[in-house]
């Protein structure tokens, strides 16, 4: 993997098809890999299927990589078309991160890509803010859209910057951690897992697998946080690594799949969706699939 700290884009000669093909990449290795609690090809969830992503990633698409859209115009157009389809949140927190790839990519492309990250969000305006609470809104998350303090609550369109909003934010939801304090955690944490994985199996799958276990087990998910509270989050961050130490035992891929399956089995009879953790894992990949060597 190319060292994003040490090269600029212009000097790496990424192109938006580049970026968009990394996206769809990304996303439909979200569905084909096993990430207990969420959706892949063969288990669905009670409200929605593979497809349903499927279809999400594709009509996002048509408007996440748009030259001269800002990066709130990115995300919210990117919801409402995808709204427009399906009828459930299959992709904002996909959408709030790798817009944000997206956007600093397009508008910075002779900066380093976190210094990148890092301007897109301190040069955001209020509009950013309100294009960004209009898809929060239309998305509908588990526990997000709204805010016992008004200042905050995305349905009063709060006139405030969109890093002060997301860092309010943070402390209950992840994905605004990251734009907060721009990217760290997928920087020093989740890539270098991902990266650790990608390169120690020869399949794909059942790499972006136990790198799902991996974010699970070190990052509490805070979609199951918000929903049903911190002692289950840290309980599922637990069996996560349970089942890591299990496959240390035994990394046949017969054994891994199985394992996989019953965990998977065992969170949707329960309702239990790690939904963060799977977001993070597809903008890792993502940025992962962009700055990799061929």
């Amino acid at each position: 993997m190319r060292h994003l700290n040490d090269s600029t884009i212009s000097q790496l000669g990424i192109t938006i098809s580049d970026v968009k093909d990394a996206y769809i990449y990304s996303c439909k290795k979200d569905i084909e890999a096993i990430k207990p609690g969420n959706v892949n090809l063969i288990s669905p969830d009670n409200d929605t299927t593979a497809d349903d992503y499927i279809r999400s990633c594709i009509l996002s698409s048509k408007k996440l990589f748009i030259m001269d859209l800002s990066l709130g115009e990115r995300v919210l157009e990117s919801i409402t078309i995808t709204r427009d389809t399906i009828n459930t949140n299959t992709n904002l927190g996909i959408v709030l991160l790798c817009a944000l790839i997206s956007h600093s990519i397009i508008y910075y492309p002779s900066e380093k890509f976190w210094n990148a990250i890092k301007l897109s969000i301190d040069n955001s305006s209020p509009s950013d803010t309100e294009s960004i609470c209009k898809a929060i809104n239309i998305a509908k998350p588990s526990g997000l859209s709204r805010n016992i303090n008004q200042k905050y609550d995305t349905d009063k369109s709060p006139s405030i910057g969109l890093k002060e909003l997301m860092c309010y934010a943070s402390a209950y939801d992840r994905i605004s951690y990251e734009y907060c304090n721009y990217f760290r955690g997928i920087r020093t944490q989740i890539l270098p897992m991902l990266d650790k994985r990608l390169k120690a199996s020869n399949c794909i799958d059942i790499s972006l697998s136990l790198a799902f276990l991996e974010i699970l087990a070190n990052v509490e998910d805070s979609h199951i946080c918000r929903k049903f509270g911190h002692k289950i989050a840290k309980k599922t961050s637990n069996h996560a690594n349970d089942l890591l130490k299990i496959l240390e035992k035994d990394s046949s891929r017969d054994n891994t799949v199985k394992e996989l399956n019953y965990l998977d089995y065992e969170y949707k009879e329960k309702g239990i969706n790690p939904g963060t953790t799977a977001d993070l894992l597809v903008a890792s990949l993502m940025i992962h699939k962009i700055f990799s060597s061929d």
